[in-house]
């Protein structure tokens, strides 16, 4: 699906759950979000004074329409509890990375033009969408879908340590493109029938790719490296 379908879906379930609201804490340059049970729809950019937090189709920020804006902000935590939530990620530089937690419920992510340290985005059982594009540059990442039909894309980013994917049970759609990790990846996508595709990929150390139970495929395209072990499990026809 492309991201303009999947940027669609987002305002249509958005516009059609019921409103959620969240609240911002600070302490000291550590910024946690919390939603509530209903569906949150929140947007996270920067901001000449720090980072702002809007809220869409209906959602309210500390009980209001309005954008808040929170300065001196280095990590970010944003847990958005259970429910069909929406949550963008653009453009922020946190030195201390993220924390991501989104609960139960048919879930999007989208981190887009990111420079972060150690990172890691959580769904919970549903159908997921996580997408983490636009030059984005990480210490760390670590995705951790849970069980359901889960999409997860990694787009145009560099990694300097380790980069981790796990989808839990269920069929699901993995895509690493255009993207250069200085350490090690460890892609694990679950029982059931997966799909793993890996294009234009350079990989510095070990590279583990595991399908585990069911008829997973696995693709290759395009320029990749490995630059030590390359370990393939759990695939049809595997190396």
């Amino acid at each position: 699906m492309s991201r303009i379908r999947r940027a669609l879906s987002i305002v249509v379930l958005a516009a059609s759950s019921a409103w959620g609201d969240v609240v911002t804490a600070l302490t000291g340059s550590s910024l946690v979000v919390t939603g509530d049970s209903s569906a949150d729809t929140v947007a996270i950019e920067d901001a000449p004074s720090g980072l702002t937090v809007t809220g869409f189709g209906g959602t309210l920020v500390d009980g209001s329409s309005e954008a808040v804006t929170i300065p001196g902000v280095a990590r970010l935590t944003v847990k958005l509890g259970n429910g069909d939530d929406r949550l963008t990620l653009t453009n922020v530089t946190l030195p201390s990375g993220f924390d991501l937690r989104l609960g139960r419920g048919n879930d999007s992510v989208v981190v887009d033009s990111v420079t972060v340290g150690s990172s890691r985005i959580r769904t919970g059982n549903g159908y997921d969408d996580v997408s983490v594009f636009g030059a984005s540059r990480f210490d760390s990442l670590t995705v951790e879908t849970s069980n359901g039909n889960d999409f997860v894309e990694v787009d145009d980013a560099f990694v300097s340590q380790d980069l981790t994917i796990d989808t839990g049970a269920d069929e699901d759609y993995v895509t690493v493109f255009a993207t250069t990790v200085a350490n090690d990846m460890r892609l694990k996508l679950g029982n059931d029938d997966d799909i793993l595709v890996l294009v234009d990929v350079v990989i510095d150390d070990d590279t583990h790719l595991d399908g585990e139970n069911g008829d997973d495929v696995l693709f290759f395209d395009g320029y990749l490296w490995f630059g030590d072990d390359l370990d393939i499990d759990g695939f049809d026809d595997d190396w």
